[in-house]
C-alpha cells in the first residue's frame, strides 16, 4: 500500500555542499528512480526545493511544501515577524516551536505518515501522529570534540540523543556508525539499520586535462582541509620519497575549512621542499572528478575519521590503487581492496606508496580488487534498502 513521505530539507542547502547534501542529492535521485507508488513531499526553504524542482519536476508522485520566511512575508506577516524576532535574539528555540506548528500543518492536512530525515538531525521536534526515519552520517564529535566550537558540540550531542529518542528507524552509513550508536547513545541495536552509500555518478562533461594543469604524476586525495583529515602526513610521506620519485607530486582537493590549517600546510610544503610538487585546487565540481581520479597513479586516504568515505569507493571504480588509514568506517569499506596502514604514522604511508609505485603487479592486483568490491557498494541497493525501511513501518 501506497505512503505518503516527508522528506527534511530544512536543515539543508545547495549552497552548502557538505556530506549531508551529498548523500540526500543522491539517495533522493536513486529512491526516485525506481519507486512511482509512493507519494513524496519535499520540506524546505525556496532555494533547496528549486534545486530539486529542476531535477524531478515531471515526477507525478513528487510535490513541494515551502517553509520560509519569505513565504510568509507574503502570507502569513505575524509569523514572519515572529521568526525575525527569534532570529534577532538567537532563540533556536522559539524558531523551531514557529517552524513546527508550519510542519505539523502540512502533515495533517497531507495525511503524511512518515517523517524522514537525512540530516543526522530530527527537526523540528515534537512532531504528533508520524513516524521518524533518521539517517546518521556520523558521530565525529564524540571522538574529535575539539573540531568544534562548544555550542555547536551540545547541539549535535542533543541532536544525537533526540534521534535515538524520538526516531522509528534510524539509517546508519556504516557498522561502525552504527555500533557508535549504541556504545554512546545506548540507541536500541533493533531499529538501526546500516545502509552504505556509494559513490557519485560518473559525469558525462569530460575537460581537458590543460583546463585542471595536472602533473603527470600524482597521488590523488580529496578532502576539505580539516584537522582530522590529516594532510600533513601524506605531504611527510612524499617529502621522504621525493628523491626516489623526483616527478611525483600530491593533488589535493576540497574546500578550505580551515584558513589557519591551511596556512600550515602550505608552510609545511616549503620546508619539505615540496612546493612545486604540492597542488591544491580547491572545491572541485563534479564533472571535473573522473579526470582527476582516472589519471593519478595512487589515492590515499588518511583521514583519522569517517562516518563511510564515499572517495573511497570512488577511487575503486576509476582504477585507482588505494592506500588509506586504518581506522572507523575505513577499513568497513575497504576491505581487502586496499592497502591498511597505521593512522597518522607517516613512515608507513611512504612505505606503502613506495610499494606500490614500485610494484605494477602489486598495483594492478588492487586496481583489479578495487572493482570487484565496488560492486558492493550502489546508490540503487540503498535506495531498495531505504524503501524496504519506509514499507516495514
Amino acid at each position: 500500500m501506497a505512503k505518503k513521505i516527508a522528506v527534511n530539507l530544512l536543515l539543508t542547502s545547495p549552497k552548502s555542499v557538505t556530506g549531508s547534501f551529498v548523500y540526500i542529492k543522491n539517495i533522493l535521485e536513486a529512491i526516485f528512480a525506481i519507486d512511482r507508488e509512493n507519494q513524496y513531499i519535499l520540506i524546505g526553504s525556496f532555494v533547496c526545493l528549486n534545486f530539486f524542482k529542476k531535477k524531478y519536476s515531471g515526477l507525478q508522485n513528487v510535490s513541494y511544501q515551502a517553509v520560509d520566511i519569505r513565504k510568509d512575508l507574503i502570507f502569513n506577516s505575524l509569523r514572519a515577524m515572529s521568526k525575525l524576532a527569534a532570529k534577532f535574539r538567537h532563540d533556536f528555540s522559539a524558531k523551531e516551536k514557529i517552524i513546527k506548528y508550519e510542519v505539523q500543518k502540512v502533515i495533517d492536512d497531507e495525511g503524511i505518515e512518515i517523517f524522514f530525515c537525512p540530516s543526522s538531525a530530527i527537526f523540528p521536534i515534537g512532531l504528533k501522529s508520524i513516524k521518524i526515519v533518521t539517517t546518521v552520517l556520523d558521530l565525529q564529535h564524540e571522538y574529535l570534540p575539539k573540531n568544534f566550537s562548544s555550542n555547536y558540540l551540545k547541539r549535535r550531542e542533543n541532536d544525537c540523543r533526540n534521534v535515538v529518542d524520538y526516531s522509528d528507524k534510524i539509517i546508519a552509513i556504516s557498522n561502525y556508525t552504527k555500533q557508535s550508536l549504541v556504545e554512546k547513545y545506548n540507541a536500541n541495536l533493533d531499529k538501526i539499520e546500516t545502509i552504505y552509500l556509494a559513490p557519485q555518478a560518473s559525469q558525462k562533461m569530460m575537460p581537458s586535462r590543460l583546463s585542471l594543469n595536472l602533473p603527470d604524476e600524482y597521488i590523488f586525495y580529496p578532502a576539505a582541509i580539516w584537522p582530522h583529515k590529516n594532510h600533513k602526513v601524506i605531504i611527510e610521506a612524499v617529502a621522504l620519497l621525493k628523491s626516489k620519485f623526483p616527478n611525483l607530486h600530491l593533488v589535493f582537493s576540497g574546500s578550505i575549512k580551515n584558513g589557519k590549517l591551511k596556512e600550515e600546510l602550505d608552510a609545511l610544503t616549503i620546508s619539505c621542499n615540496l612546493k612545486d610538487r604540492v597542488h591544491f585546487l580547491g572545491f572541485v565540481s563534479d564533472e571535473y572528478m573522473p579526470l582527476i581520479y582516472e589519471r593519478a597513479k595512487l589515492f590515499v586516504y588518511p583521514s583519522s575519521f569517517e562516518g563511510f568515505g564515499i572517495p573511497l569507493v570512488e577511487a575503486f571504480n576509476y582504477g585507482v590503487p588505494v592506500i588509506a588509514a586504518e581506522n572507523t568506517s575505513i577499513g568497513e569499506v575497504v576491505g581487502t581492496a586496499g592497502i591498511l596502514v597505521e593512522t597518522g604514522n607517516v613512515g608507513a604511508f611512504a612505505d606503502a606508496i613506495e610499494k606500490v609505485l614500485s610494484d605494477p603487479d602489486l598495483g594492478q592486483d588492487l586496481i583489479r580488487r578495487g572493482y570487484e568490491r565496488a560492486k558492493d557498494f550502489s546508490w540503487t541497493k540503498a535506495a531498495n534498502k531505504t524503501l524496504e525501511l519506509f514499507n516495514s513501518l
